[in-house]
Parts: C-alpha cells; sequence; structure tokens
C-alpha cells in the first residue's frame, strides 16, 4: 500500500489595496478552500444586529436569505430552497455550517466568525474548504466576497450592494 500525502498547492494570494479584505486560494488533495477577511469601522453589535436581524437582513442581503440561526436550522434561498445547515452557532462569535447548495457539487464546510478588533471595529472571517470543483470554488469565492462588500457597503451607504451572477472565468 502507498502512503498518501497531502499535496498542498496554494495558487495566489489577493488584499485589497485598501487593506479591506484578503483572499486565499488553496487546493489540498483535489478540493478547494478558500478564506475571507473583511475589518469594518461599526461595533460588533451593529454587524451582528444586520445580519441576524430579518427586517434588516434584506437591506443589504439581496436576494434575500432565509436563517434559522440555531443548531440544525438551515439557511434557505428565498423560494425555500435549503443550502446550508448550522453545525455550530455561537451567537455574535462564530458560526459553522455543512454547505450542500444544490448549485454547487458535493458537500462542504463553512467557518463564519465575527470578532470584535476595538469598541468601533468588527472582523468578519469566512473560511469554506471542501469545494470540489475549481468552477464551485470561483463562484463561492465571488458570493461571499459579495456577502462582505454589500453588508460593508451598506453601513456607508445604506444601500445594498447590486449582485451579478459571477463571470467566474473572464468570458463575457
Amino acid at each position: 500500500m502507498r502512503n498518501k500525502t497531502a499535496v498542498v498547492c496554494i495558487v495566489r494570494c489577493v488584499r485589497t489595496s485598501d487593506g479591506g479584505g484578503t483572499m486565499d486560494f488553496v487546493s489540498y488533495n483535489n478540493t478547494y478552500s478558500l478564506t475571507l477577511r473583511r475589518t469594518i469601522r461599526q461595533p460588533i453589535e451593529r454587524v451582528w444586529r444586520a445580519i441576524v436581524n430579518s427586517q434588516e437582513r434584506p437591506l443589504w442581503l439581496d436576494p434575500p436569505l432565509q436563517f434559522d440561526f440555531r443548531p440544525g436550522g438551515l439557511i434557505r434561498t428565498a423560494e425555500g430552497l435549503p443550502i446550508a445547515e448550522f453545525i455550530e452557532y455561537e451567537p455574535a462569535e462564530r458560526w459553522m455550517l455543512r454547505w450542500f447548495s444544490p448549485l454547487n457539487r458535493g458537500e462542504s464546510k463553512v467557518v463564519v466568525e465575527i470578532v470584535r478588533v476595538n469598541r468601533v471595529t468588527t472582523r468578519l472571517s469566512v473560511r469554506h474548504w471542501n469545494i470540489q470543483t475549481e468552477h464551485d470554488y470561483h463562484e463561492l469565492y465571488a458570493g461571499w466576497l459579495w456577502f462582505l462588500d454589500s453588508l460593508e457597503r451598506y453601513f456607508t451607504t445604506e444601500k445594498y450592494l447590486e449582485y451579478e451572477y459571477p463571470d467566474v472565468y473572464g468570458k463575457r
């Protein structure tokens, strides 16, 4: 029997010019992983309220998703289609998801962490791993990046960021 070793290939790391976000792309054993971080100049309580408040969330998250914030609870599309299940949930700190969107191949995992940097600044991190295809990786990266961009924009303009379906390979 052959001993299998994990092969790691770091393809690229991109940092925004203002330092507001980072993205890592890593491939482990033929699956993909991404990490996005965003620092928002808002208190953690304000950021958390924008995420969990069902009246406020549609102001920045469009198309709206339905969240059942509890272990075993689901995230559903506006049409009611389940796309993820909460495995762990710690309010205003962290949640872990089992991601099974029918738009992606196979299951993957997501951890979202919310950290108080100081009294007026919050850092959000999204880590998504075990992504099965490069195509899914690019779509999920675009979706999570939009999630963070739209949330940040909401605090500065009180308007959501229009979501455009990602052109994942640069073809128009």
